[in-house]
C-alpha cells in the first residue's frame, strides 16, 4: 500500500510516498481503510525529530500522521488519532491497523474530511475547556482562537454560557467573531492592558493556545484558573492562580460526543483544503506558512 514515510529528521525534505507493507492487526486491533487524514502542527514537529527527543521512536522509516476518519472491513465509518511515533503506526496511508479501543463512530451528517479535523484539536479544546471548569457566566480569554485548538475550544466554552474574549492577530479577528467570540483583542498588542482595561479585576480563566505564558497569566483575576496546551510555556504560579497544561490521549467516548455535536451543528468543523496524498508537500507548506483557518486534509 501506499504511505508517506519519513526517511530522517530533515523536516518536510525527509518525508516520501512510499510503498510499504500491507498492515496485519494484532489481537485487539481493527484494520481501518482511510478515508481521509488530516495535518496538524505536530505533524510538522514530528518530521523535525521533535518527539524522538522526548522518547519516541528514532527508527527510519517512520509512516507520518496522527487525525484520520476511515472505515472498518465491515463498512463502519469511524474517526481516531494514533499519537505518532508511539504507536509505531500513521494515518497517512490507505490502511491502518490501530486498537479498537481508539475508534468512535462518525455521524452520517458528518464527511470523513470534517471527522479527520476533529480528533487531536477537539479532544485537546474538550480537556483544556475542563481544566479551568469553564461555567456559565464566567468571563473566559482564549488565545489563538482562530486556530483549530482555539477555535474549538472557544465554542464549546461559549456552549458552556461563557463569555469568550479572543486575543487573536488583526488578520484572524473576523474568523475569531465567526466562530462564536463575544470580544476580540489584538494579540500583538499589550494584552494586560487590553483586557483590565474593559474589565479591571481580570478574566476568570484563561485558556491560552499559543504560549503566551506570564503575558496571558497577568489578564487572569487573583485566584482565578489558567491552562495551556503547550506544555513547554506553563508560568510560575502567581497570585493564587496555579497554571496547568493538558496531554491528549484517545479518548472514543468524548471523541464520540464531539463528533456527534459536529454532525448536529453545535460545532464548526474547518476545513481550509482537501488534496490528495501524493501532493502531501502543498499540504505541508500551506501548514508551515501558517494563517490557515482550517485543517489541510490529505485523501489516499
Amino acid at each position: 500500500m501506499r504511505a508517506l514515510v519519513l526517511n530522517s529528521f530533515a523536516g518536510i525534505e525527509g518525508l516520501e510516498l512510499s510503498e510499504v507493507p500491507d498492515p496485519t492487526p494484532a489481537d485487539g486491533e481493527q484494520l481501518v481503510h482511510v478515508r481521509a487524514a488530516s495535518l496538524g502542527p505536530w505533524d510538522l514537529a514530528g518530521a523535525g525529530g521533535a518527539f524522538a527527543a522526548t522518547g519516541g521512536s528514532g527508527d527510519f522509516p517512520q509512516v507520518q500522521g496522527w487525525d484520520f476518519g476511515g472505515e472498518t472491513e465491515d463498512g463502519h465509518r469511524v474517526l481516531g488519532f494514533v499519537p505518532q511515533p508511539w504507536m509505531g503506526v500513521g494515518a497517512f496511508a490507505e490502511r491502518i491497523s490501530v486498537p479498537f479501543t481508539i475508534l468512535a463512530p462518525v455521524p452520517d451528517a458528518l464527511g470523513f474530511a470534517e471527522a479527520s479535523a476533529l480528533p487531536v484539536s477537539a479532544l485537546a479544546a474538550r480537556l483544556l475547556v475542563d481544566a479551568v471548569a469553564v461555567g456559565d457566566g464566567d468571563l473566559v480569554l482564549v488565545t489563538g482562537a482562530a486556530g483549530m485548538v482555539g477555535g474549538f475550544a472557544m465554542q464549546l466554552a461559549t456552549a458552556r454560557g461563557a463569555r469568550v474574549i479572543a486575543a487573536v492577530r488583526d488578520s484572524d479577528a473576523e474568523e475569531a467573531r465567526r466562530l462564536g467570540a463575544a470580544t476580540v483583542l489584538d494579540a500583538t498588542d499589550e494584552l494586560e492592558v487590553a483586557v483590565r482595561g474593559r474589565w479591571q479585576d481580570g478574566v476568570d480563566a484563561c485558556i491560552d493556545t499559543v504560549g503566551l505564558r506570564a503575558a496571558a497569566l497577568v489578564c487572569v483575576r487573583d485566584g482565578g484558573r489558567f491552562v495551556t496546551s503547550v506544555p513547554t510555556a506553563v508560568p510560575d504560579a502567581a497570585r493564587g492562580i496555579v497554571p496547568e497544561t493538558v496531554q491528549v490521549q484517545p479518548d472514543a467516548g468524548a471523541l464520540a460526543e464531539l463528533a456527534d455535536r459536529a454532525a448536529a451543528g453545535e460545532l464548526t468543523v474547518r476545513i481550509a483544503d482537501v488534496l490528495p496524498l501524493e501532493r502531501f508537500r502543498e499540504g505541508y507548506d500551506r501548514l508551515q506558512r501558517r494563517g490557515l483557518h482550517g485543517k489541510v486534509v490529505l485523501t489516499p
